[in-house]
């Protein structure tokens, strides 16, 4: 946390574009992360089953898998900047829906809508990061980047929960609206854009077929590894993260303002190790920070489905925190490291649908075993596939990959 804190001044001197990115960054997921606490809780005040709580979860992460691409193609041609502002505007209008919704159908529609709004935040706020980032120190300012939105993350749950137990379940979408509609009208005067000089020609670069682009560039090997266990992740954060843990802790009794704190401690751990995660992908690759971390996230999930009572889901909670915050800089670092610059905001778009492809799997594999099962079997299961898939990533996947540009890649279609 220290290392993190004192990078802030350095990096936010030298380039006031990202410090504006990042203060925006962490307003608006303060927002985003005030309903998780209270979403599955709220679905089922609609009195529906656990399977079609999962449902709501996947439809909204469903439309980011067809949006993550063309948010990012229009982040290299007309910049991240004006898409950031799009994607506030977008979820301003689901939150407002998402708290007048008088049953589950209508829920479900705001929370498709707010899908699309994520995606293109998501994918134009990596892509901006990235095009303002010096090639040497990419890890450690996606981390800074990460960082930002993840306190955020950390604020939100803890406020989300508490503003629900005395006013509501709607109430946390009233707040999300607000801070949404404010950041939106700041970025879309103040933040600057971010294409590099060298990018200009981005702008009237011919279009490529969406599929093709995607075809060439899970040719390169660093971009499927990358995009294979940013799915992986995913899937571990909204089956057992935002479905499991607040069910789980609902489970073993637990008040929602404590459940909020349980999400805000994972956060919290999240923040703590992300710039260190990052400092390590830049000194010794990518690879030596991913396995370690995957094998930890597996024991994460493990305390969380034996978890008996409040300490020890705390501790488990924080466990889980510390893996997470480890993994999440680095697949996206590791993806902009081997396109070129004119290309990343495509690359981290293909990134990011390969992520929303697990968070589309998760809730509902989730909800569909909890049912049958139990929620602690489905935290189970996913423990086991967190841990296969870093086994065959330490055995299979490369150490090191070479620079390529997208000219090269599109040679091979």
């Amino acid at each position: 946390m220290i290392k993190l804190l004192r990078s802030f001044p350095e990096t936010f001197r030298n380039n006031e574009a990202f410090l504006i990115l990042c203060v925006q960054v962490f307003v608006l997921h303060i927002g985003q992360s005030l309903i998780v606490p209270i979403l599955p809780l709220y679905a089922q005040s609609f009195s529906v089953s656990v399977t079609l709580v999962g449902f709501l979860l996947t439809m909204q992460a469903l439309p980011r898998v067809f949006a993550n691409i063309p948010a990012g193609q229009l982040a290299d041609r007309y910049g991240a900047h004006r898409m950031l502002a799009i994607a506030a505007a977008t979820v301003t209008f689901s939150a407002i829906a998402g708290a007048l919704s008088p049953n589950y159908v209508i829920f479900l529609l705001t929370r498709i809508v707010q899908g699309v709004g994520t995606a293109i935040s998501q994918t134009a706020g990596l892509t901006y990061a990235a095009n303002v980032s010096r090639p040497e120190s990419r890890g450690r300012s996606i981390s800074l980047f990460q960082g930002s939105f993840l306190l955020g993350n950390s604020i939100g749950p803890l406020i989300g929960g508490t503003v629900a137990q005395y006013y509501g379940y709607r109430a946390p979408f009233w707040v999300y609206a607000a801070l949404s509609i404010l950041v939106g009208v700041w970025m879309l005067f103040r933040l600057p854009d971010p294409r590099i000089a060298g990018q200009a020609s981005a702008r009237h670069k011919p279009r490529i077929n969406i599929w093709v682009a995607m075809r060439g560039m899970l040719g390169q090997t660093g971009v499927l590894w990358a995009c294979i266990i940013g799915l992986v992740v995913a899937y571990t954060r909204s089956g057992s993260r935002d479905l499991a843990l607040v069910l789980l802790g609902k489970n073993i009794g637990l008040t929602e303002s404590q459940i909020g704190l349980a999400l805000s401690i994972i956060f919290i751990m999240n923040v703590i190790v992300l710039y260190s995660a990052g400092t390590l992908a830049d000194r010794y690759g990518s690879k030596a920070v991913i396995v370690p971390s995957l094998l930890l996230t597996g024991v994460g999930l493990w305390l969380l489905a034996i978890a008996p009572q409040y300490t020890f889901f705390l501790l488990a909670a924080s466990v889980y925190g510390l893996a997470a915050g480890i993994s999440s800089p680095v697949p996206a670092a590791y993806v902009v490291e081997v396109v070129d610059e004119a290309s990343q905001g495509q690359a981290l778009g293909l990134f990011r649908t390969f992520n929303d492809i697990g968070l589309v799997f998760g809730p509902a594999l989730m909800g569909w075993i909890g049912d049958r099962a139990g929620m602690s079997t489905g935290v189970f299961v996913n423990a086991g596939i967190v841990i296969l898939v870093a086994a065959i990533f330490f055995f299979f996947a490369p150490s090191k990959v070479e620079k390529a540009t997208m000219a090269s890649a599109e040679s091979h279609i």
